[in-house]
């Protein structure tokens, strides 16, 4: 083949190769790329730091540790709002969660339930058997209170409760 030709043909090639990528370029829709453009991303807030006030509520010395209410103290709390509540003639609900006849066993489950958030004490019972040590929840001023708690239990632990009036 001509040398001369073969260049025509190179060259011929190579602006039908350019007129295929500039073309396009000249007849685009700029409407078209402003909707792209609109969709913009917006950052979430920085989040509050509160940190410090846990850091600061963590007991630094062994007498703020040995200060720190025991969970003896909790049933003792349970135990003056059911007086005040008596005192003021409301009427306070509790869930009985199980009996136990032994009182490690009841202590054991009391603070597995203290861990979920649950306000549980042990009160002991007497009867001609020995001694049986109920595992409540509460008081609960409120029924429909107490029923909601009830529920929870009864779903998170597969046990059978009591909803018990004082």
């Amino acid at each position: 083949m001509n040398e001369i030709l073969k260049q025509r043909i190179v060259g011929a090639i190579v602006i039908t190769a350019l007129a295929a990528i500039f073309v396009p370029m000249l007849f685009d829709d700029p409407v078209a790329d402003a909707d792209n453009l609109s969709n913009e991303l917006s950052l979430p807030q920085q989040p509050i730091d509160n940190t410090q006030a846990l850091l600061d509520s963590i007991p630094k010395t062994s007498r703020e540790v040995l200060s720190r209410p025991k969970p003896a103290q909790v049933d003792l709390q349970a135990q003056q709002i059911k007086q005040s509540a008596k005192q003021a003639n409301l009427k306070s609900w509790v869930i009985q969660v199980g009996s136990f006849s032994q009182k490690q066993n009841a202590i054991e489950f009391r603070d597995k339930l203290r861990k979920n958030k649950f306000t549980a004490y042990v009160d002991s019972a007497s009867n001609n058997q020995g001694t049986l040590y109920r595992l409540r929840v509460g008081p609960e001023l409120g029924k429909k209170i107490a029923l909601k708690t009830q529920q929870r239990l009864e779903s998170l632990y597969k046990v059978k409760t009591l909803l018990v009036a004082e």
